[in-house]
């Protein structure tokens, strides 16, 4: 299978010289977290950008400073194996395809899993229980907004969960959640994240606090977290099929989910990333031509 077969060829992307308000205006319009960076009038791809550069550069208002430059591209005739492996080894979700030096599409976690796990029969049977994660980093939804971010990033995580009294699931925030509606203050030279709209947006937030990003901090508002988190998130059951699970993460556009029990208990936490895994088991590896 070749890497044309699933990626996407009609793809979001910015160009160089821009700024971060072109990225957050991208993100809030399509709700991706990533896109390639190419130059100005051309096609050619030049870096790579992603919520996670924003944050590692909070104070920087250009592109072409903010992007990650000379990025890892495939061919449209790669082998899909090529892309699995790379996603796997450099902890990718997404990759641009290039031909001829010209953007050509993009290869991410949800294309491959939905080419290679979703139709297949045997996974329409099997469940997920061999791939949740047991160890889930949660809090609870007292837990001042604050330090509830702090945890995610000393956990190295994307998104934490939300327990109530009784330790059942109750919401559910992410890296997204304070970056995807975003407005930037030049003046103050911070951005300037506002956390609900107008308009429903899944995942998003259901109030009008914002928050400032400086240096590697985030000064929110004095708030338990129950306030700001998403209360109408989207679960999976322990014994859900694997194909039923890959379509539900696909179709909302969403990395990971929670697990819970038949008594709404939560038991673990499923993640795209550990489908990729055994996406790759799947592939058959790349046959090398003997010169």
């Amino acid at each position: 299978m070749k890497v044309s077969e699933c990626m996407r060829s009609d793809v979001p992307y910015l160009t160089v010289p821009g700024t971060r308000e072109d990225l957050l205006q991208l993100m809030a319009e399509t709700q991706a977290s990533g896109f390639p960076i190419c130059k100005k009038g051309t096609k050619t791809v030049v870096g790579v950008i992603t919520r996670n550069d924003l944050l590692r550069k909070p104070d920087e208002n250009q592109l072409g400073m903010l992007m990650v430059r000379d990025p890892v591209i495939v061919s449209p005739d790669a082998d899909i194996k090529k892309a699995v492996d790379l996603m796997l080894e450099k902890g990718f979700r997404r990759i641009p395809v290039v031909k001829s030096g010209e953007l050509v599409g993009v290869i991410s976690i949800p294309d491959i899993l939905g080419c290679i796990l979703e139709e297949e029969e045997e996974y329409q049977t099997a469940t997920i229980a061999d791939y949740v994660n047991r160890t889930v980093v949660s809090v609870w939804e007292q837990t001042p907004l604050i330090l509830s971010y702090m945890i995610m990033e000393m956990a190295g995580k994307n998104a934490i969960i939300i327990v109530d009294d009784t330790g059942r699931l109750a919401g559910m925030i992410s890296v997204s959640d304070y970056i995807r509606l975003s407005e930037v203050s030049v003046e103050d030279n911070v951005s300037k994240t506002y956390s609900g709209t107008e308009h429903s947006v899944e995942w998003g937030w259901t109030s009008k606090d914002y928050l400032m990003v400086t240096k590697k901090l985030l000064r929110l508002p004095d708030i338990p977290v129950r306030e700001a988190m998403t209360k109408n998130i989207i679960s999976v059951s322990e014994v859900s099929t694997i194909s039923d699970c890959v379509k539900i993460l696909r179709k909302n556009e969403i990395d990971e989910a929670p697990v819970v029990s038949a008594a709404g208990l939560l038991t673990g936490i499923i993640e795209d990333r550990e489908l990729l895994k055994l996406a790759a088991k799947r592939i058959a590896p790349v046959q090398k031509t003997e010169r």
